[in-house]
């Protein structure tokens, strides 16, 4: 399995890449956030993340297990834990 998901990532990053994120806005139109683009905790990640505190993400990576991460002052953090400002 974690060959086919490597293989997949590489695939992957042939159209992305770690330094943006594709998102789609309110109406509707797909764009691409370079980074550094900000972001806000959604939920505590004690001691390094705060909820409600604002954060730049540096890079955009993914784990072998398919879960994106925001790289954020160096650490990797599930993007779930945050809202794209």
């Amino acid at each position: 399995m974690a060959d086919n998901n490597r293989e997949y990532i590489l695939e992957l990053f042939k159209i992305v890449n770690t330094t943006s994120i594709l998102v789609i806005d309110q109406k509707g139109t797909l764009k691409r956030l370079k980074c550094p683009f900000k972001v806000v905790a959604i939920v505590d990640m004690p001691p390094q993340i705060t909820e409600g505190v604002f954060y730049y993400v540096e890079a955009v990576k993914m784990t072998l297990e398919l879960i994106e991460v925001f790289i954020i002052e160096g650490k990797g953090y599930y993007i779930w834990i945050f809202r794209i400002i």
